[in-house]
């Protein structure tokens, strides 16, 4: 359709000006006066002639009214309202939609612009479409020619079409950064005055101005279209967009967009009443408010140091903590250390030392975290605590809980929402204090600390590995570790030399505790008597846990079973466990047969109960070839059975020291590691002997008054015991294993490095291959195009040839005329 073809009276022959407008343009300004002439230049530059440009000016001081009056007096089109007194661009707006006399609603700010095609291609999709609302692509541009490209992706439509109920969250979905931009859509005229007089006449709003409205609007919409058209032109930066603030006046200014969201508050649960819950309404507002609340700490974290906590506490007072919290965990993880510098305004006084415990993890799948809990969960319940069991997910759940112990899950789609499900259940459950079992494998855990903190319950958060473990996994999570520890009432770890790291690196509470015993040692009686190895039979190695490669070392076992092959051991050798992602039984089949050993190794996959008790009675020695544990619950299990332990080093491990239970050389060396295991089994009074000292070990282990331990944990009452101050020793092993850890990473580092020197080196000969067939295209090209401008000639010669053959016909055709007429004069002469 052409710009004057018309939907209805755009091409009549009633003047333009006299006509009712199709589209009414609505600018409110304030103090635009350096760029509000190109603004009503694209106004009046549109395609589509039919509209009208409402200007209300919100009592500029600078000449902005005085363009405006210009361009009123060049265009009929142009309709300029005063306010006297600056009553904020909501006003303004206000004035402009009960002014407007079509039916169809756009909005343009002073200091942006709309594209030519705007009116015209956004009206005929309403009209088209039947569309109370239609959404359009924006441009976002800058002086520098630098803005945030995702600020512009953000600002794009990504619904194509929405009806009733599936608009609002559609457009206001929860846990995404609200877009509360009224100049993104063409509106029909109803929304927007519908909207309006839901709030108070004269509200008055100076910062997210736009929301209510949009929000309402959206909310009240029938039917909602998008193109993908880009007719919003956004200058960044200018006018009143960005800024900075410094101080606490500026914050003040930006914590009044509250004022936004919470003006429609009752609106929105009025509609919800009135629709009920099924379209969502309540939970896009609460949102939206989150939203807006990340956008206000954005700004107070920018606030000068000295007055930051000041500024957060205004914050605090309007919102409440909780809601802090779970705004920053949804939109503004970056503002966690903003946070947790000045938790104190966020923490609520402490609950009163009660009897109800909530242990929190990730799931209740197999894995030894996972059979810690359920442990714990009973050894709590016999020391008079009532327990909640917490989880983030309840797939795949494995474990059983004692009776009397609720399982719930921490559901929710963002952090924000699993927050507000944790805040439900600490005050369904009525808990006064937290464990969190899950703080070494979610990174989020602090806004749940922080969370807890400020309904007054304390957290107690457990390390279940060695405190080197980011060393050894080439991570920064230590970093992170130092900076938010100090959030939790006590850290728990599971031995003096991890307790001895994080206190010289300033994490004073740190404790250790041994892990209770697992579910599997809890069911079955200790085993009294060690073992003796049956005669005339293979040696029977065993191996259990998830097959894993990086920590677990997995295919050093293959190399441990070769090695005993070559010293002429009888054996056999069983893998017990699941896959994981970076190693498989398959794999590890495919290099037992490469090492010529694949007879001697079996893989039956995962076991649980009498399945794996039986595979564990059955077997001689326990094999171990980890290279980092913090308590290795399946060390403890298979000395509580009487095996002889042949591991790797571990000096760091509690349940290590003094046990002659284990069997010990240095990290990695399997050789050394088969020559013990032949040494054991060629030795039976050694066999006997180290089997006897694994269960004494066990029975240590085992012997624990754990009720008595956590009762002395919850109160704060533990021994000094269990928290030693660090000790030369403690700081040798820890260096020791740092340059170990260091030393091996360095080689990954440098094996990395080769292999993308190689695979650049391999991309350079792809690309070198690439132009060379470019090279081969363009030539072959360059012949094409060369053979096309011959054709060309010869299509020519043709034309010319073909020119001058109808020539020629023509004139034969004339003679042969000319003959014909002679042969007819002659025959009638003749007659």
């Amino acid at each position: 359709m052409t710009p004057n073809e018309s939907w209805g009276d755009q091409n009549d022959s009633v003047s333009v000006a006299s006509r009712v407008p199709d589209v009414s343009i609505i600018v409110a300004v304030h103090n635009d006066e350096g760029w509000i002439g190109a603004a009503l230049d694209s106004c009046l530059a549109q395609t589509w002639e039919n509209f009208e440009v409402i200007c209300v000016d919100d009592a500029s001081t600078d000449g902005t009214l005085a363009v405006v009056r210009e361009f009123q007096a060049r265009d009929s089109r142009v309709r300029v309202f005063e306010q006297e007194e600056n009553k904020s661009a909501f006003q303004a707006r206000r004035v402009g939609i009960f002014e407007a006399k079509s039916k169809y609603i756009l909005f343009l700010d002073g200091d942006d612009e709309l594209a030519r095609d705007a009116v015209r291609l956004s009206l005929q999709t309403a009209r088209s479409e039947e569309a109370d609302l239609v959404g359009f692509g924006v441009e976002v541009i800058a002086a520098s020619g630098d803005h945030p490209r995702r600020f512009e992706s953000d600002l794009q439509h990504k619904q194509p079409l929405l009806v009733a109920e599936e608009i609002l969250p559609g457009l206001f979905p929860a846990g995404k950064v609200a877009q509360g931009h009224l100049w993104r859509y063409l509106w029909d005229i109803r929304l927007l005055q519908e909207a309006y007089e839901m709030l108070p006449s004269d509200l008055q709003l100076y910062r997210a101005n736009d929301l209510p409205i949009v929000f309402l609007g959206v909310a009240m919409s029938q039917k909602y279209v998008s193109i993908d058209e880009r007719l919003y032109r956004y200058w960044f930066r200018r006018g009143g967009s960005g800024g900075s603030t410094v101080d606490r006046a500026a914050f003040r200014f930006y914590l009044s967009a509250l004022d936004a969201i919470e003006s429609i508050e009752g609106s929105v649960r009025r509609l919800a009443l009135e629709r009920g819950e099924s379209n969502g309404i309540l939970a896009s507002y609460e949102s939206a408010k989150l939203s807006v609340i990340h956008v206000v700490l954005r700004y107070g974290e920018r606030v000068r140091a000295d007055e930051q906590m000041t500024c957060l506490s205004l914050l605090v007072d309007r919102v409440g903590p909780s809601d802090v919290i779970r705004s920053a965990a949804t939109f503004f993880t970056s503002g966690l250390s903003y946070l947790a510098r000045n938790r104190k305004v966020l923490e609520a006084p402490v609950k009163p030392s009660g009897r109800t415990v909530l242990i929190t993890a990730g799931n209740l799948a197999s894995g030894g975290v996972q059979g810690v809990v359920v442990s714990q969960a009973s050894q709590l319940l016999e020391a008079g605590f009532k327990v909640v069991v917490a989880v983030r997910t309840l797939n795949g759940l494995v474990h059983d809980l004692p009776v009397g112990v609720p399982l719930v899950e921490i559901s929710g789609d963002s952090s924000g929402g699993k927050i507000s499900t944790y805040l439900d259940i600490l005050a369904e459950y009525h808990v006064d204090i937290a464990i969190d079992h899950w703080i070494l494998y979610k990174d989020d855990w602090p806004f749940f600390a922080l969370a807890a903190k400020s309904v007054g319950v304390p957290t107690i958060g457990w390390l279940h590995n060695f405190a080197l473990r980011p060393m050894f996994d080439f991570n920064t999570r230590t970093s992170s570790l130092t900076d938010y520890l100090p959030l939790l009432r006590q850290v728990v770890t599971l031995s003096a030399a991890d307790v001895a790291f994080w206190k010289l690196r300033g994490i004073s509470q740190a404790v250790y505790l041994p892990n209770p015993p697992s579910p599997m040692l809890l069911d079955r009686p200790q085993r009294s008597e060690p073992r003796t190895l049956p005669s005339g039979q293979p040696l029977r190695l065993v191996w259990w846990g998830r097959i894993q490669q990086h920590t677990k070392r997995v295919r050093d076992l293959i190399e441990v079973a070769a090695s005993l092959r070559d010293l002429e051991v009888p054996f056999e050798l069983t893998i017990i466990g699941p896959d994981s992602p970076d190693l498989t039984s398959a794999q590890l089949r495919e290099l037992a047969a490469n090492r010529g050993v694949e007879d001697l190794v079996n893989l039956p996959g995962p076991l649980h109960g009498d399945a794996l008790v039986d595979a564990l009675e059955d077997a001689d020695i326990y094999v171990c070839t980890s290279a980092i544990e913090g308590y290795p619950l399946t060390l403890i299990e298979a000395q509580s059975m009487g095996l002889p332990v042949a591991m790797y080093e571990l000096p760091w491990l509690a349940v290590a020291q003094d046990n002659q239970g284990l069997v010990t050389v240095t990290q990695g060396d399997y050789r050394s590691l088969a020559r013990e295991i032949s040494r054991l089994s060629d030795d039976l009074t050694e066999y006997e002997r180290v089997s006897r000292a694994s269960l004494e070990a066990s029975s240590i282990a085992l012997n624990h008054n754990f009720s008595e331990l956590y009762s002395d944990l919850l109160s704060g009452a533990l021994g000094d015991e269990f928290s030693p101050e660090p000790s030369i020793e403690m700081a040798r092993i820890l260096l020791d294993r740092a340059i170990d850890f260091q030393e091996q990473n360095s080689g990954k580092e440098l094996r990395y490095q080769k292999r993308i020197l190689g695979q650049l080196a391999s991309e350079k000969k792809d690309s070198d291959k690439i132009r060379k067939r470019a090279a081969g295209y363009a030539e072959k090209n360059a012949k094409l195009q060369n053979d096309l401008r011959r054709l060309r000639t010869w299509i020519d010669r043709l034309k010319e040839n073909s020119q001058v053959q109808q020539q020629e016909l023509r004139r034969l055709r004339g003679w042969n005329s000319k003959l014909r007429n002679r042969l007819s004069s002659s025959s009638a002469t003749n007659d």
